[in-house]
């Protein structure tokens, strides 16, 4: 028999009053009347306990929690959750992770927050974000199977070693199921696009020694395009200040079409009389359709509508299989395993393929070349097109899989209990840009000569036949795979009785293995698609940890003191590989005070770490082709697109994110109906690893490399070069970009949390839950030389998140209404402001405030008599759009058009949803 214990005031009321959230279930003791509970384990400790709560706060979402909720997947739930305050990814990421999604706990990073499934380590997702940051996906997990989510905020190293900086998740899977289930849900968004189907069968299988569970899911969701959301969209021609007929997208309608349609300039005119040949009217009718902008008062003459096919949600279908097997062996011992399986195809829907590119011709044998050095005199030629004549959309298609698997087996050896695990983690991410231009297709069949009858040739400002679209279109192809192997031991038990108590100890000794492939075609590799780079890379490594935890318990049941517990955790993790990590040792203190049953106060204090990204570590030199955008210098109401050549690698000499965190925090019981808590927390981390972005190294001019190297190959710093163009004017011509351990990252803030049950009525039972974060502060510090940045100041970083739900149940009818709060957000752009003379001038730095998101879901239930349940609902009530940038802000018109890197805003808006299930 597993070992019990008395429990206290605090654990029966939060066990009895609010069940969902503890998932405590007390026991009758028949001999003396008194309640009994079955010591858990709760995330954050290894050591099993009577009390939910501990030293770190926990939060925890049950499963009538999340289906109650509205949300639609794990990552919502995850992404909705107070703690998640920072920037991750939703799914819908157009770069290296296309289709996959983060939780980010206190804003540390996705990458600095522990993501466990049943307690377990997962493999990586096998393609880093951004190129460089590795990350687990949450988008394929399983909502039907999931039992609960346990949120640790805050550092947890000193029980689970590198990545627990911000906090750690652990999404615990259902384990057994009484009969068979099966369930449909749809979903249809009011704006249109979007549409969901979600089908799920649960099958148990229970015998006298064992308990099976079997779980089948299917997903299928349809994608969203900006075309479909009007609010975004808008597109529409309008006069400008100078009487000029311009067109706009976009919520203000002046986000410009893309000048990237068809034009061709000859420098030296060999072939025309003007230096630049644009499209005519009907030209750009003929070649774009629709998406032909002709407007004759810039440059170009005939721009293009980049906004209308690029998908702001993607379409997928996914499979999920979920087995939880449990086996009694004897009174004493008992294997486990468990089976994760899922496989998702993806496409995320992509305006047009447009290029540009500047080739050579030899004046004397009239070959041609992207490299100018190859020709002793040359004429020189620049080339913009879109390829719309490519057939079909533009599409990026990705293919999901993933295996998980883990087998143990957990007993009693005297008075002792030992858990012996096995896990392993399988991912593979295989993605496909289509509609690429072959760089050596374009040489054999361009021509620049507009009166060349040769029919093998073509002239840009001409279509494309089905012959030349053969030549030129192909797909750029990513195979990427990361694994992850670990074994582990935990011993755990009582070391000793003192005069206030048990003390509980854990130890645990950990081997693992990780690993990562990160692979792109050939062609890609050699650069033999136009405008198209990449990051590759490989690499494993090898840890070793031992690790053990005491809770002491100092004073009980005196004058002032109920009870004083100690707690303390020490973790040693060893590296075997190639980076300067080495060995790392992370210490815990913690300190709970019970003055009375009904209250206590904790304080935690200790350490963490994070090992460097596998792909910061591993990742090869890579050429890659960026661009970046800012008001014309010398023409008034354009936008200069300016493209540069982007390196990059990894860098073993990377050494681990050293951290420190303290929380200090008091629970209470109000009433036997009523909770509280309030925790205030900080979170230190130094050296943070961090590949910068284009827009802040062009802000920090100590990265202006220009006249120190001749080319961004050679360089072996981070910076970038400037040119001047043909006109005159300077522009980025490479960049080195590569990951560095810069010197300061903080986050501090305070939680609090209310539930409460209302006594029963003849209307019902009604219960409250309310949940709060405010974040004090939320600092970067690039390096030592550099100013701390607020982020909650600079970057768009909202102070305040919250949620709420009221939920009602009368006999079989429930109903909960649901609400997720986004507060403010302050970030600094370049504003054109008017002066005192009515003159227009740019300011930088200046302060923009995006507005407060709220959301209502409202979600309905009914138990049919037949074992059947009925559910319907409306998520986001009011149909609230993401808040907008200041028009006068220049990044009011980027799409798409909102703050994307908040995982909290959705363009979704109002959705109906229905569904039923039926027991068996």
């Amino acid at each position: 028999m597993k070992p019990q214990l008395k429990h206290s005031a605090i654990s029966i009321a939060l066990a009895l009053a609010f069940a969902p959230t503890t998932l405590i279930a007390a026991q009758s003791d028949t001999d003396n009347n008194e309640a009994k509970i079955e010591k858990i384990e709760v995330t954050g400790s290894r050591i099993k306990r009577a009390d939910f709560e501990g030293v770190a706060p926990v939060t925890v979402i049950s499963a009538d929690d999340i289906a109650n909720s509205g949300l639609t997947s794990i990552a919502e739930v995850l992404q909705s959750s107070v703690a998640n305050t920072g920037g991750s990814l939703n799914g819908e990421s157009d770069g290296f992770t296309d289709s996959a999604s983060s939780v980010n706990l206190r804003g540390m990073g996705a990458n600095r927050t522990l993501v466990l499934i049943n307690g377990r380590r997962q493999a990586s997702f096998p393609s880093a974000a951004g190129g460089s940051s590795n990350f687990v996906d949450t988008s394929d997990i399983p909502t039907a199977a999931v039992e609960r989510i346990e949120i640790l905020t805050g550092g947890a190293s000193a029980i689970y070693g590198s990545d627990a900086v911000g906090g750690v998740v652990n999404i615990i899977l259902k384990k057994e199921y009484d009969g068979a289930k099966a369930a449909v849900k749809y979903n249809s968004p009011t704006q249109g696009g979007g549409e969901q189907l979600d089908l799920s069968y649960l099958q148990g299988i229970n015998t006298e020694n064992s308990q099976t569970l079997i779980m089948f899911e299917y997903k299928k969701v349809e994608a969203i395009k900006t075309s479909q959301r009007d609010s975004l969209f808008n597109p529409a021609y309008y006069e400008d200040e100078d009487g000029n007929i311009r067109w706009g997208a976009g919520p203000y309608g002046d986000a410009a079409a893309s000048s990237w349609a068809s034009w061709i300039r000859d420098y030296d005119k060999v072939y025309t009389s003007d230096k630049y040949s644009p499209l005519d009217q009907a030209q750009c009718t003929d070649l774009f359709g629709d998406k032909g902008i002709y407007t004759p008062v810039g440059t170009y003459d005939c721009y293009y509508d980049k906004y209308a096919d690029r998908g702001l949600q993607s379409a997928y279908d996914r499979i999920n299989l979920v087995v939880n097997s449990t086996y009694d062996l004897n009174d004493a011992w008992q294997l486990y395993g468990m089976i994760n399986a899922s496989y998702k195809e993806a496409q995320k829907y992509k305006d047009e393929k447009g290029f540009g590119t500047y080739i050579y011709e030899d004046q004397a044998t009239g070959a041609l070349s992207y490299d100018s050095g190859e020709f002793a005199n040359d004429n020189k030629f620049q080339l913009r097109r879109r390829m719309e004549e490519f057939p079909g959309d533009r599409i990026y298609d990705t293919q999901n899989t993933k295996l998980a698997f883990s087998l143990g087996a957990s007993g009693v050896i005297g008075d002792y209990e030992l858990d012996l695990s096995w896990s392993s983690g399988f991912n593979r991410y295989e993605k496909q840009n289509n509609h690429m231009v072959s760089a050596d297709g374009l040489l054999d069949i361009i021509t620049f000569d507009p009166n060349n009858t040769d029919p093998t040739k073509w002239y840009p400002n001409n279509k494309l036949t089905d012959t030349q679209i053969e030549a030129l279109i192909g797909a750029s192809t990513k195979d990427s795979t990361s694994s992850m192997h670990q074994f582990q031991a935990v011993f755990t038990g009582d070391l000793m009785e003192l005069p206030a108590g048990s003390v509980g100890f854990a130890t645990t000794a950990e081997w693992a293995r990780e690993s990562y492939e990160d692979t792109l075609d050939e062609v890609t590799k050699s650069g033999g698609f136009i405008g198209m780079g990449g990051t590759g890379g490989e690499g494993d490594r090898d840890r070793v940890a031992i690790a053990g935890e005491v809770q002491i318990p100092v004073l009980a049941n005196m004058t002032g003191v109920k009870s004083l517990d100690l707690s303390a955790a020490l973790r040693y993790d060893r590296y075997l590989d190639d980076s300067n990590v080495g060995g790392a040792t992370t210490p815990q203190l913690g300190i709970m005070y019970r003055p009375i049953d009904e209250v206590m106060v904790r304080a935690n204090i200790g350490k963490s770490f994070r090992a460097p990204d596998m792909h910061r570590l591993y990742a090869g030199l890579t050429r890659s082709f960026g661009s970046t955008d800012y008001p014309h210098p010398t023409i008034p109401n354009e936008i200069y697109e300016d493209s540069y050549d982007g390196f990059s690698s990894g860098n073993l000499n990377l050494t681990e994110e050293k951290g420190d965190f303290w929380n200090i925090g008091v629970v209470a019981n109000l009433s036997e109906n009523a909770d509280i808590s309030l925790d205030w927390w900080n979170i230190e981390l130094e050296g943070a690893v961090k590949t910068i972005s284009t827009r802040e190294m062009l802000d920090d001019p100590s990265y202006d490399q220009t006249g120190n190297y001749t080319s961004c190959d050679q360089m072996d710093v981070v910076g970038y070069l400037n040119e001047l163009d043909d006109d005159g004017i300077s522009n980025l011509a490479c960049m080195r970009k590569g990951p560095i351990n810069s010197a300061y990252e903080a986050s501090q803030g305070i939680d609090a949390s209310f539930n409460y049950r209302f006594a029963e009525t003849a209307a019902g039972d009604f219960k409250l839950k309310l949940a709060a974060s405010y974040l004090l502060n939320k600092e970067y510090q690039e390096n030592v030389d550099s100013e701390v940045e607020e982020e909650t100041d600079t970057n768009f970083v909202p102070k305040w998140k919250g949620n709420a739900s009221l939920t009602w149940n009368y006999q079989d009818v429930s109903a909960t209404l649901a609400y997720y709060y986004t507060g403010e957000a302050t970030g600094t752009d370049t504003f054109d402001l008017i002066d005192a003379n009515g003159d227009s001038y740019e300011q930088d730095d200046y302060p923009d405030t995006l507005d407060a998101y709220q959301v209502i879901n409202l979600t309905l239930g009914y138990n049919a008599p037949w074992n059947g349940k009925f559910t319907a609902g409306v998520k986001n009530l009011t149909d609230e759009m993401p808040p907008l940038f200041d028009v006068r802000s220049d990044n009011h018109n980027d799409w798409p058009f909102f703050e994307e890197g908040n995982s909290s805003y959705s363009i979704v808006g109002r959705t109906l949803f229905l569904g039923y299930s039926q027991k068996f």
